[in-house]
């Protein structure tokens, strides 16, 4: 846009100081005190000779500066920021022809603020054209997703900063999948599946764009919501954590609802990882999709799955648990995620560090003590430890795992709690 602007500018210029000294008495005016450069008679041939010329005058190169450095700043500048620009410009040319007094130049007003509306008709309709293509695409790429609204303004206004041509960005994943779906989908008829998987897909939304998050793909009963992009974002593992534990508690709100109709209860388990991912087109001529890959997508992905295993309703990767120092976590396992080398260590949340009570810290710190103590090889202390807080603290299914997997190293049952 620069380089059109700075042609515009000086065709403006020569055309100033040849076609508009025209005179209607039928040639060009010739031996005009006025810096003239060329000229003319309609018989004869065009002289140019730079050493006769009058002095062009201060007027004229101030002006030509001033235009300069319109061209010059337009193509950085948004709609507004470039309208105040112009405005300024053609102000300050005209506060200088008022100031000459009528001194002679070679250029009059006119054709200044003329050069002044021409150069910002061509930026604004370039611009205009530009972001009429980013529109475009980034309406054809975020077709299949849900963006909050503000995001979509925010992509509108400036197209540039959802980086439409791929990047590696740090995100958050989360996937969020309906427990036991199949059992339900058998047991219900499949008006009554629609109408309670919506319920599902309703309360996961409301709750993610709530957060600020991005609905990346709806699959089957599953979720995948992505923050960080296409918005860059800070917060994005807070605003996923938080997101995580609104949309359990909102589930039981749903549940509730589901119970007085006659429904199956929902349940679903939710996993979340952090780290680095390729953000940005993805698909081949006949389809392309703006989204996320990387092993934090397929770790969050897996997380989701182990949320069964453990009676828990949100794992979350260690990268996660190391992005919140203020929320406290409680270690449930190390695990070799499929189809990743480095072991994954996982998290389920237990809250905010200032927001959780003086039990749950016990709680927590006998936990820990508990997992260290399974880690030496010390498994009466940490069968102890985690019969109490399996009677104590719970989720059960969790505590009963470990004593399980106690229970097979040691060759000792430990004792379980009556039904």
């Amino acid at each position: 846009m620069t380089l059109l602007l700075l042609v515009t500018l000086v065709l403006l210029s020569c055309t100033g100081l040849g076609i508009l000294r025209l005179s209607f008495g039928g040639g060009w005016s010739t031996g005009q005190p006025s810096g003239q450069l060329f000229a003319f008679t309609l018989r004869g041939a065009s002289v140019f000779d730079p050493r006769t010329a009058e002095p062009l005058g201060s007027l004229f190169w101030i002006g030509r500066a001033i235009a300069l450095g319109l061209v010059l700043l337009l193509p950085w500048c948004t709609t507004l920021p470039g309208t105040v620009l112009a405005a300024l410009a053609a102000t300050g040319i005209t506060v200088l022809h008022v100031r000459s007094g009528g001194a002679a130049s070679p250029v009059p007003l006119e054709f200044d603020l003329l050069d002044i509306g021409v150069l910002t008709a061509i930026w604004a309709l370039v611009s205009w054209v530009r972001v009429f293509r980013d529109r475009q695409r980034v309406s054809r790429l975020l077709g299949g997703q849900y963006v909050p609204p503000e995001l979509a303004a925010a992509f509108s206004r400036h197209p540039e900063t959802m980086g439409l041509s791929g990047e590696a960005r740090e995100v958050s994943v989360l996937f969020c999948d309906v427990v036991g779906y199949s059992a339900v989908s058998e047991a219900l008829a499949p008006q009554q599946v629609a109408e309670w998987l919506n319920g599902f897909f309703e309360c996961v939304s409301r709750v993610v764009v709530r957060h600020r998050g991005t609905i990346d793909k709806l699959m089957g009963d599953s979720v995948m919501v992505v923050w960080g992009a296409p918005a860059r974002s800070r917060t994005h593992a807070f605003d996923a954590l938080r997101a995580s534990l609104d949309i359990v508690r909102e589930l039981e709100t749903l549940n509730a609802a589901y119970l007085e109709r006659g429904m199956p209860r929902l349940a679903a388990g939710i996993g979340l990882s952090t780290g680095p991912v390729n953000v940005g087109p993805l698909g081949s001529e006949y389809r392309v999709d703006y989204t996320v890959v990387g092993d934090s997508v397929n770790v969050a992905q897996r997380l989701e799955k182990l949320t069964r295993r453990y009676g828990v309703p949100v794992i979350v990767s260690d990268s996660t648990a190391q992005a919140l120092p203020d929320v406290l976590f409680r270690e449930l396992d190390t695990a070799v995620v499929k189809g990743r080398e480095t072991p994954v260590t996982l998290y389920a949340p237990v809250g905010p560090r200032d927001e959780v009570d003086e039990r749950t810290l016990a709680m927590l710190e006998l936990h820990r003590s508990a997992m260290e103590a399974g880690r030496r090889g010390d498994w009466g202390v940490a069968g102890e430890g985690f019969e109490r807080l399996r009677d104590e603290w719970g989720p059960t299914p969790l505590y009963e795992l470990y004593l399980h997997g106690i229970a097979q190293v040691s060759g000792s049952e430990p004792a379980r709690t009556d039904p």
